[in-house]
């Protein structure tokens, strides 16, 4: 047997040689995005959005250097009123919740800003590094055409970092199987001026104009790996990507978690809750799993 090469559900990070210029590239296919999206059936504005969300997170997750979850959440009024995107140590969970009506407005729709979808809402990132530690959260308003838009603006205003962002979701068309959802994106940041980097600045726009030469099509191209859509970017100011690193559909359900939670219901709506089998029917909202708890042992 011999080593493949990951090409498709990866992240990695790169710099640039010739410019004070970090970042980080993914690329999700049939093992990190394919199953959530058609866990659910979503329509295909919401698809593409829920899509554009994951990628999200598994940039900004991956940029962490400490251990925790990170949460992309959209919330508005709108056909969509939630949207949560989440990225733990390499695994991947998304969810979206529809309006009432809403799947059928939106059956033949395609791309629609976040704004439009969501309703004026706002896009919340929460590090969660478990019940000890309080959790950090920055908050944007919903207001650009695209959820990367909305993502550096965020980085703009809150952490006053220059961040250029660029995601891309589609299906993957063949004659002889079923389509297949992919997504792409990559995201860079300008290092600080200091002494030894000079003003940075100048640098940074260069490398700005290149990265906005980027096409969507190229983002999710399966014929182009992401080693060669970096250097085909940055070849003039010299592009190293460090080795790439998995990433999986991984849900953090479990029952032990499901059944501590429901301790701590009141008895009498959870006797309420028990089905003619004489179990408490559970089903998790991220990967539809089915859950069958035992009434003695959440107490009812």
């Amino acid at each position: 047997m011999t080593d493949t090469p990951l090409t498709d559900d990866i992240i990695a990070g790169f710099s640039l040689d010739n410019a004070p210029v970090r970042g980080r590239a993914v690329r999700m296919a049939v093992g990190a995005l394919d199953p959530i999206l058609c866990r659910h059936d979503y329509p295909r504005p919401v698809a593409l959005l829920l899509g554009e969300a994951l990628t999200l997170a598994a940039l900004i997750g991956s940029l962490l250097k400490i251990e925790g979850r990170l949460v992309v959440q959209a919330q508005g009024e709108g056909s969509v009123p939630l949207l949560v995107a989440e990225h733990s140590s390499g695994g991947l969970r998304g969810y979206a919740r529809l309006a009432e009506g809403a799947g059928e407005q939106l059956a033949r729709a395609n791309r629609i800003p976040p704004a439009d979808l969501l309703g004026a809402g706002s896009l919340i990132l929460t590090l969660d590094r478990g019940p000890s530690v309080a959790p950090y959260q920055g908050i944007v308003a919903l207001n650009g055409d695209t959820l990367a838009a909305c993502a550096e603006n965020y980085f703009r205003t809150s952490e006053q970092v220059d961040t250029g962002i660029r995601l891309a979701v589609g299906e993957l068309m063949r004659a002889d199987a079923p389509s297949t959802w992919r997504a792409g994106g990559i995201l860079i940041q300008r290092m600080a001026s200091d002494d030894a980097r000079g003003d940075t600045r100048e640098d940074w726009s260069r490398a700005s104009i290149l990265f906005g030469t980027v096409k969507d099509e190229e983002l999710i191209d399966p014929a182009l790996p992401t080693d060669r859509l970096l250097y085909r970017l940055f070849h003039e100011e010299g592009v190293r990507m460090e080795t790439p690193t998995p990433l999986d559909d991984r849900c953090t359900c479990n029952e032990e978690r499901l059944t501590a939670l429901m301790r701590t219901f009141p008895k009498d709506e959870l006797q309420d809750l028990i089905e003619p089998d004489g179990k408490l029917h559970a089903r998790c909202q991220f990967c539809a799993r089915e859950y069958l708890i035992d009434p003695k042992a959440v107490g009812a």
